[in-house]
């Protein structure tokens, strides 16, 4: 798991999030390859491939990490790097696969991002779907910094039968702020099925970012009693 990422394109209309593609280090060297079935559900959804990642049957290997990988990580000539590893809670001497966890590979241009695999042991994840909120805009005003978030299966989701509600109780009413992004959904749901205890709050919000998903921006952080 820690030498393991994967690649989620977000579809541009539908804002369904895909896992397409793993990044990992094996064997002293950098791999990557296109993992099915959400691959072909990606294509048929408008995807084609990732950029210098044409071929979707081949393992890609490399000795360091992919050059074209290494252009979506901060550019150390700018004025502002050391802050950039601070914000993300990185070190100076943080290598490539360790920034790339943390800032997730984002760009402006183009819908594709890292994130860790699914690991129970530590889960973080940015609110998904909260245009399918009806109270999103309720939510803002209560939303702050260690709000406790509680998660509800919606079993009856007909996009997703794994999907997975995020609310928050606020003066005796309940607010639905988003769901579980859909890559860690399946495997989250069979542990809370298992009526596993957990406590999931807010990390760290913003309102303000390039990258709002629909409205806000909230990072989760969930710890699960396994």
């Amino acid at each position: 798991m820690k030498n393991e990422l994967w690649l989620i394109w977000i579809a541009p209309v539908s804002r369904r999030r895909y896992k397409i593609g793993i990044l990992y280090k094996e064997d002293n060297l950098y791999k990557f390859r296109y993992v099915t079935p959400e691959l072909s559900e990606a294509v048929k959804d408008g995807f084609n491939y990732f950029p210098g990642f044409k071929d979707l049957t081949i393992v890609y290997e490399s000795d360091s990490l992919f050059m074209n990988v290494m252009t979506r990580l901060p550019n150390v000539t700018r004025p502002d790097y050391l802050e950039i590893l601070n914000y993300y809670n990185l070190e100076k001497d943080s290598d490539d696969f360790e920034i790339l966890r943390a800032t997730r590979g984002r760009t402006l241009t183009d819908n594709f991002e890292f994130v860790s695999a699914f690991d129970p042991s530590k889960i973080e994840f940015d609110v998904a779907g909260t245009s399918h909120s009806k109270d999103i805009n309720k939510c803002k005003e209560y939303l702050e910094v260690n709000k406790k978030l509680y998660l509800e299966p919606e079993r009856d989701n007909p996009n997703d039968k794994y999907a997975i509600k995020i609310i928050f109780k606020e003066n005796d009413k309940v607010f639905h702020l988003g769901y579980v992004p859909g890559y860690y959904s399946k495997e989250l749901l069979e542990e809370l099925d298992k009526g596993i205890l957990y406590s999931a709050m807010i990390q760290s919000l913003n309102l303000e970012s390039a990258f709002n998903d629909e409205n806000i921006t909230a990072k989760v952080k969930l710890i699960l009693d396994v």
